[in-house]
């Protein structure tokens, strides 16, 4: 929130750059982590004055075991040669404000925020516990720089399967992009508990297939629902769970679908 120590003289002043401010834009504070903004996933946060060299913190909550993406770029009029000056690079760092979190991968996948003259910072992360995380975007240009910063939830959800009598259940699994993509597909039953996970590597454009009933303890939980954590752009995966029964000649489909859509709020 801007403050101002108001005078007489500056005190209309001060009342029409609060009326026409139309986002935070702050300069580094001293104690970046105790004075981090949170990020509301989707909201696009923007901040000016972060000097050549600097860091810009903000903290969230995510959930172990599932998908995010931090994504932080310069828009146009970002710094003294405007966005061509962007050189932005993105760190997720645990509750402590200092250790560097671990599953975390820079991406480089469509829809990228590196093009020529322009590096921006994408990175991915599946938490390994629940809890706070502070993300860190460093200006590695020669000079300060405006920019915005994203946190998005890109896990996937599918609400059934089912594995009783003679029939099977199978995840189809697409790769949306043309780099190779790490994802992780838990299984649960139908009280939440855990019933199976597979670590998969897909190709870019390509795809795979997962068997419900084939992991851990799954057929014999008889049905439950489906996640799919993975290491990309939003969208990059889409996938789908076809349970069908050969004998009786059935099939219906569940669709894995995202918590959030693809789209930005800005504050």
């Amino acid at each position: 929130m801007k403050t101002c120590r108001l005078v007489l003289l500056g005190l209309g002043t001060c009342v029409v750059v609060g009326i026409l401010a139309p986002s935070v834009a702050e300069a580094q504070p001293v104690n970046p982590c105790s004075l981090a903004d949170f990020a509301l996933f989707g909201e696009a946060s923007q901040f000016d004055g972060v000097a050549a060299g600097g860091n810009m913190y903000l903290k969230t909550r995510l959930k172990a075991g599932r998908s995010y993406v931090a994504l932080a770029w310069a828009p146009i009029g970002g710094g003294p040669l405007g966005e061509d000056s962007a050189d932005l690079s993105v760190d997720y760092l645990t509750d402590d404000c200092t250790t560097l979190a671990t599953t975390v991968a820079t991406l480089s996948s469509e829809p990228s925020l590196t093009v020529p003259g322009h590096v921006g910072g994408q990175v991915s992360i599946i938490p390994t516990t629940s809890g706070p995380v502070y993300i860190r975007v460093h200006n590695n240009a020669a000079t300060s720089t405006l920019l915005k910063v994203m946190v998005f939830e890109t896990t996937l959800f599918s609400p059934w399967w089912f594995t009783g009598g003679t029939n099977q259940a199978y995840a189809e699994i697409r790769n949306n992009s043309s780099d190779t993509v790490a994802a992780t597909i838990t299984a649960f039953s139908p009280n939440g508990t855990v019933c199976g996970t597979s670590n998969l590597s897909i190709a870019g454009d390509g795809n795979a297939a997962v068997d419900i009933g084939a992991l851990g303890t799954c057929r014999a939980a008889v049905s439950g629902s489906a996640q799919i954590a993975f290491q990309s752009m939003p969208a990059g995966l889409t996938a789908n769970i076809t349970t069908i029964d050969v004998v009786a000649g059935t099939s219906f489909d569940s669709p894995f679908t995202p918590r959030m859509v693809w789209s930005m709020l800005n504050r």
